[in-house]
């Protein structure tokens, strides 16, 4: 039986907790909270203040589930408060019987904490439209007679902090809005491991698998971390060839495509395969500032003072590598200018880039290291990308995407880039819009310059 006593159930989190977050990050934001009562399946815990909050649930949702996981306490919320008085909690969803292998009817094992990660918070950029574009028809077709594409199961790929999750949570949530009889399950490969590893120990397996092939949609999280566990590979394959036979739909995240998953076998290669394979891409600038934005529409920033557009374009520009990222850098901002008691300036945008990163943030990168490195990608001469008048494709693409970028990375105004070229702004700006434009259209390239930008960053 769980405990009820909530100063036992923090401090297993805790412990979980200690494993995945550098020691730093652990005593900044969670050495500080302290258990207050469990009401309703509910743990209610204390945080300092409210900017610590909103850095917990905003920066760490994944940290906390994989904790509770960890722990055999899935099904347990989390509410944080800052007061230290808990409101009347509302009344939890419906959830299962004592016995692991009998879910409630209707039940989704989705973490509490990822309340945020729906469909309709997903910015869309050029990077990820079609595993976006993926994930919207699993949810719409679902049910429907089959179609000559198939959708199932869903793997989507990318870098860690892009996105991945939140669009499989997102496939959850929409089916359950949908359809509130689904079963539906979600499970990190780590955790299922865990899980395994008691099984095995009371050498009793069979209801886990059972567990599992019950759900309606399996929803199942970076997968890249299989070819170390043979067992695993073993129970999830049967799983897997059972929802697929009984054509329930599966969504499978990775780092990389299935192809490349090392340490896999091969029939459980061949089954990640059967479906769609999306990838997602680094955001480009204009979608990071979407993003921003639309993160400022949460609740949790409604009583945030207005961010200027002068920080929304430095955070921006700072934070390329994955939404996380950016996210986490605009949460910094917002963190440190609370605890200076002075609106979210520029300057305070500074101070908090350098105080991440340990780096300057005034100092710029210089255009001209951006050509040349552009010139050297695209394998032609610094002087011919400079200086030749060519409408060749060899001259012209690369010519593009060098003036794209210094706009990107550098900010450099249009008059600043076509000095730089002996060209016109105008012409300029048109050539930056091809390539916007062609980004938006060929995945291929899109990578390819977000590959360019990442690397002069």
């Amino acid at each position: 039986m769980r405990s009820t006593d909530p100063a036992a159930l923090w401090d297993t989190i805790r412990q979980g907790l200690a494993k995945q977050l550098p020691e730093a990050s652990f005593r900044e934001w969670i050495a500080p909270c302290a258990p207050l009562q469990v009401k309703d399946g509910t743990l209610w815990v204390q945080v300092p203040s409210a900017a610590a909050k909103l850095w917990i649930e905003q920066q760490l949702p994944e940290e906390f589930s994989d904790a509770l996981a960890l722990a055999g306490l899935a099904d347990l919320r989390l509410e944080f408060r800052v007061d230290g008085a808990p409101k009347a909690a509302s009344k939890p969803a419906k959830r299962a019987a004592a016995a692991p292998v009998e879910a409630a009817e209707g039940q989704a094992a989705l973490p509490s904490l990822f309340n945020r990660y729906t469909l309709d918070r997903f910015v869309v950029g050029p990077g990820s439209q079609l595993a976006f574009a993926a994930a919207r028809a699993v949810v719409d077709n679902h049910g429907k007679a089959a179609t000559h594409l198939s959708m199932n199961p869903l793997f989507i790929y990318g870098g860690t902090g892009l996105g991945k999750t939140h669009l499989m949570v997102g496939i959850g949530k929409g089916l359950l809005e949908r359809h509130p009889g689904l079963r539906v399950a979600y499970v990190k490969v780590d955790n299922f491991f865990n899980e395994l590893t008691v099984a095995i120990r009371v050498k009793n397996t069979e209801p886990m698998r059972k567990k599992y092939q019950q759900n309606d949609v399996l929803l199942l999280d970076d997968v890249q971390t299989l070819g170390k566990m043979e067992r695993t590979q073993e129970e999830i394959f049967y799983i897997l060839e059972h929802l697929l036979q009984h054509g329930k739909q599966i969504v499978i995240t990775s780092d990389k495509p299935p192809q490349k998953l090392e340490g896999c076998h091969e029939r459980l290669i061949t089954r990640f395969k059967w479906g769609l394979t999306a990838d997602i891409q680094p955001p480009d600038f204009e979608t990071r500032i979407a993003i921003l934005r639309k993160k400022l529409e949460d609740a949790d920033f409604r009583n945030v003072p207005p961010i200027p557009e002068d920080v929304l374009t430095f955070i921006a520009h700072k934070a390329k590598g994955s939404v996380r990222d950016l996210e986490g850098f605009l949460t910094r901002v917002i963190f440190q200018a609370s605890l200076l008691g002075i609106p979210p300036t520029l300057e305070v945008a500074h101070a908090a880039f350098q105080g991440q990163s340990g780096e300057e943030a005034s100092a710029p990168i210089p255009p001209e290291r951006i050509y040349r490195m552009t010139a050297e990608t695209f394998n032609v001469s610094f002087a011919d990308l400079m200086k030749k008048r060519s409408r060749t494709q060899a001259i012209l693409l690369p010519r593009q995407v060098a003036m794209y970028l210094a706009r990107e990375i550098a900010s450099q105004a249009f008059t600043d880039i076509g000095r730089a070229f002996n060209m016109h702004h105008s012409t300029v700006m048109n050539a930056i819009g091809s390539v916007r434009e062609r980004m938006k259209r060929d995945p291929e390239f899109h990578r390819m310059v977000q590959a360019l930008l990442n690397s002069i960053h």
